[in-house]
């Protein structure tokens, strides 16, 4: 099948018409992913005047499966998953300084398939996970040749997918990025995330007990999809060799030095001082020389449990740098 029409087209929304599933499509022409989310990205393709017209692309999701037979994609290279306001989207935007890689940061379109089954319904429904890998591949595929690696990062309430993304890649790397607890809820308090609003996503997704907490209590909230994702980050470190941790307060240079060396990524000392330019900015506003927020001495609500499950966390990412390093010298 010739697929050539659909070069730099890319499904961004799947939808409900007549009670079927519908994805509509946007022409992205020559536009790079360089942004730090991928909604950024999307509204520049949207002011192109093709996207600009009153007749919209759409097709059935089904199709996706079939069209992504006639493309070349780039596998996975990493998987991304994170806690939030831990050093992912700065960790991707160096990534993607390197010519060789393509970024795909927070899709909203994988985000609408994920939301349409739980975990539980994924995992058994063999159709579904097909679409889920042909959309991921048709982000993923790249006529350059130059293209050699594919870093998927995940939106936060995705770590409860990760049997999910096990299952479709069985030997590809999950990089799990975390921060202290009191950090990432100070950082929310300021500015907060979908996650970090009761009811803006569900309770299932964000794997905490609905009704147990106050819906106008924000803090509270975050505190126990906290603890959710600090679990649920511990459990699969527990049972996959091939997802390593780290922590915020490493930086993201020594992040990315840790990753290399799993992935063999040839950090030159050209793309090292890129890095380390990138790295003197804000990460989600590149343009804005990056200020460490200044710490303070307010009082948080209870942080035990979320503290207690962040130090087993560590002991896990220590033992894990302890057993690289022992590899190294042997």
């Amino acid at each position: 099948m010739d697929l050539e029409h659909l070069n730099n087209w890319y499904p961004i929304k799947l939808y409900s018409e007549d009670n079927e599933l519908k994805c509509r499509w946007r022409y992205f022409k020559s536009i790079e992913f360089t942004d730090p989310f991928f909604n950024e990205t999307i509204l520049k393709a949207s002011c192109l005047e093709i996207n600009s017209r009153y007749y919209r692309p759409v097709s059935d999701l089904s199709i996706l499966t079939e069209w992504v037979n006639a493309i070349h994609s780039v596998e996975p290279t990493v998987f991304i998953f994170h806690i939030s306001r831990c050093g992912s989207t700065l960790l991707s935007q160096t990534l993607g300084l390197n010519d060789e890689h393509i970024i795909l940061s927070e899709v909203p379109f994988i985000d609408d398939l994920l939301k349409l089954l739980t975990i539980d319904e994924w995992l058994i429904n063999v159709e579904y996970q097909a679409i889920l890998k042909a959309a991921i591949e048709l982000y993923g595929r790249s006529d350059n040749t130059n293209k050699k690696r594919l870093f998927v990062k995940t939106d936060s309430w995705h770590l409860h997918y990760l049997p999910l993304f096990r299952l479709l890649y069985p030997s590809t790397l999950f990089l799990l990025l975390f921060r202290k607890p009191d950090e990432v809820l100070r950082s929310q308090q300021k500015k907060r995330g979908m996650h970090a609003v009761p009811g803006l996503i569900s309770d299932s997704i964000l794997g905490i007990q609905s009704n147990k907490i106050n819906i106008a209590n924000f803090d509270g909230h975050m505190i126990k999809v906290l603890e959710s994702y600090y679990a649920s980050l511990i459990k699969i470190t527990q049972n996959d060799d091939l997802s390593f941790l780290a922590n915020y307060d490493e930086g993201i240079e020594q992040i990315i030095n840790r990753l290399a060396s799993y992935i063999n990524i040839d950090i030159d000392k050209n793309y090292r001082t890129l890095i380390h330019e990138r790295c003197l900015y804000n990460a989600k506003f590149p343009d804005q020389v990056f200020k460490e927020e200044p710490s303070n001495k307010e009082v948080l609500p209870d942080l035990t449990k979320a503290f207690i499950l962040y130090t087993e966390l560590e002991k896990i990412r220590s033992l894990q740098i302890f057993k690289i390093n022992s590899n190294i010298e042997a």
